[in-house]
């Protein structure tokens, strides 16, 4: 294995161009006082050396990094996906980076993230908890040093920070009541784990939908598991093996509900017909499965987006009246096959 070459510095880049260092710093930080020419001649000098600016020892001396961390739970959920999209454009509009760490659903990773970005002295720090966070003491260092913090989706409860969400307590009762509206009496619930605020909010919304319309809120129809498709299956073969089924499913994500009509397409029980089904998210999954799925949209881009404005506010100190601490987004259900009634 080669060692590794020393580091390129201005000064070697000056000494090759014969022009001062601060010239070379200037060009390389885009100053207008560095005319067009020369910035390009430089900056193609850097990169043709090898020149690695510093950002570490930058972001001391200017005191700000211009980049924003982000905690998430899985890049590979389709909301988290399209809410780092909309973080991502946003914080280029504002001239920010993004850097993301992966909890992957574990607490001990979560802590590992809010340290290293800490160390990092990043200006700001965007998060969504692990669905099993209950304690949140690892985001205190930022909150005791003024670094702004914003949470979004899944937020704390009674946790100082800004937090951003989806209205989860009237998608929960949207997407119930349009079962009840569709004929359904007897409703059950796919619940993620009731650590995790959304999941308490969307069971809250399916109970007062419930008792809106005199329907007896009955906890055997109530599943409660971390909303894996396999733990979703799981407790469809449950329902099913019981006997009794219920005429509506309301699951609180999209994954859940696709595993739901999966396993009852095995068992041949016709969706709508038998049961109809609404799940939560809007995922690609809802528009593939078959029959289609009604769903709730929490709008993930445009939440990402609402992310990043309210944290460079923060950044920029402009919080006063223009920055909402506990922003809620609406939300909307889309009606697909999954719960359309069939005219004869």
């Amino acid at each position: 294995m080669k060692e590794r070459t020393n580091k390129i510095t201005i000064y070697d880049i000056a000494q090759k161009l014969n022009l001062s260092a601060s010239t070379v710093s200037r060009a390389l930080q885009n100053n207008p006082l560095i005319n067009e020419e020369t910035r390009e001649k430089i900056q193609a000098t850097a990169m043709d050396m090898g020149y690695v600016p510093n950002w570490i020892a930058s972001s001391l001396r200017k005191k700000r990094s211009n980049i924003i961390g982000l905690i998430v739970p899985r890049t590979s959920m389709y909301f988290q996906s399209t809410a780092i999209s909309g973080i991502q454009h946003e914080a280029h509009k504002y001239g920010f980076s993004i850097v993301i760490g992966q909890s992957d659903e574990t607490v001990a990773m979560e802590k590992e993230l809010a340290h290293t970005f800490y160390s990092l002295r990043v200006d700001g720090l965007l998060a969504v908890a692990s669905m099993f966070t209950t304690n949140f003491d690892h985001f205190s260092p930022f909150i005791k040093n003024n670094i702004p913090l914003v949470f979004y989706d899944r937020v704390p409860v009674d946790f100082p920070g800004y937090t951003i969400t989806g209205d989860d307590f009237k998608g929960g009762f949207l997407a119930t009541e349009h079962l009840i509206k569709q004929g359904c009496k007897r409703i059950a619930h796919f619940s993620g784990l009731l650590t995790c605020n959304l999941y308490q909010q969307r069971l809250s919304g399916y109970k007062e939908a419930l008792a809106k319309y005199n329907i007896p809120y009955d906890e055997q129809l109530v599943y409660i598991h971390n909303l894996t498709m396999d733990a979703a299956a799981q407790a469809a073969r449950e329902l099913f093996d019981k006997g009794n089924l219920p005429d509506g499913l309301f699951t609180a994500n999209d994954s859940s509900a696709v595993a739901f009509i999966q396993e009852a397409n095995k068992r041949n029980i016709a969706i709508p017909e038998q049961i109809k089904v609404v799940g939560y998210s809007n995922d690609l999954s809802s528009r593939i499965i078959s029959p289609s799925l009604s769903t709730i949209e929490q709008s993930g881009y445009n939440m990402g987006q609402k992310a990043v404005e309210t944290i460079v506010k923060l950044i920029n100190h402009e919080e006063g009246g223009k920055v909402t601490k506990n922003f809620v987004f609406p939300v909307e259900l889309i009606q697909r096959e999954s719960t359309m009634i069939k005219k004869p």
